[in-house]
């Protein structure tokens, strides 16, 4: 099967009031576009490309190690229907996303794609307005439409996770965000033999890695590219910033340590700093 995908990253983001855009702004230490992307990616088959299409006010820029060819589309105020339309036109299938909606899964996704065979699918936010978050189905059948995100007579298809349907359009709607997606985080760690005392309480962002047999004391926040070896002991409320730990560590509690390396079986006493910001 050859589909491709188009995000449409079109909030103005005044609910924000800020200079950065809904869609750079970080969630688990990259922006809420990214994860779109990375999930685009993890589909199977994955998409042939994928289109975002965005104001012209509101640049955008994405990491170069992306899964797929991705090409971004400025569009001036005014001139999004026609642009949204040329984007899906197309004869191949087609994945149309709201680019506000991080927490898509790729069993959802896929979901999408067989529903829409022969017809249109679409995915709703669940609230009294129904917005909807995702719609699939040939482009030329949601290029007719009205509005290609909201085509008519389309199949309703399910969520696989209510926190899927997380639409991030202000700040508070990103903490819920950061809420689910930290605890997704926590549960794949898990699954691969690392323990949180209280999980609810640690932040770990998306590009972590822990070894086996690590345990993560309350209170601990992991950022950026960290890699922590196995059979290490990260104690209460340290924070670790883009840096290396190795195995058989122990953190004893409150350390800061960012931007460095920790040799195998060291133990830093508690408040013990290492690195530079």
């Amino acid at each position: 099967m050859t589909w491709s995908a188009v995000i449409a990253a079109l909030d103005s983001g005044d609910t924000f009031h800020s200079t950065v855009s809904v869609y750079l702004h970080p969630l688990a230490g990259r922006p809420i576009l990214w994860h779109i992307v990375r999930t685009l990616g993890d589909v199977s088959p994955p998409p042939s490309q994928i289109r975002i299409v965005h104001h012209v006010a509101t640049p955008l820029s994405l990491p170069d190690e992306q899964p797929v060819p991705v090409m971004t589309e400025p569009v001036a105020k005014g001139g999004e229907l026609l642009a949204l339309r040329a984007a899906v036109t197309s004869s191949e299938p087609k994945v149309l996303l709201d680019g506000a909606v991080p927490l898509l899964t790729t069993s959802t996704i896929s979901r999408l794609l067989r529903a829409s065979d022969g017809s249109i699918a679409v995915l709703l936010d669940g609230q009294e307005d129904a917005t909807p978050l995702a719609v699939a189905g040939e482009g030329p059948a949601l290029a007719s439409a009205d509005d290609p995100r909201r085509p008519s007579g389309a199949v309703r298809i399910a969520a696989t996770s209510r926190d899927e349907l997380i639409r991030v359009c202000d700040r508070h709607s990103l903490a819920e965000a950061g809420v689910a997606i930290r605890d997704r985080l926590v549960r794949w760690h898990e699954a691969s033999g690392v323990s949180f005392v209280l999980p609810a309480t640690s932040w770990v962002d998306a590009d972590v890695t822990i070894g086996v047999d690590t345990v993560i004391y309350p209170g601990a926040v992991i950022e950026g590219r960290t890699e922590i070896g196995a059979e290490c002991v990260i104690g209460p409320h340290c924070h670790i910033v883009e840096s290396t730990i190795g195995r058989g560590v122990e953190l004893k509690g409150w350390n800061y340590v960012t931007r460095t390396a920790i040799r195998n079986q060291a133990v830093l006493e508690p408040h013990v700093k290492r690195g530079l910001d």
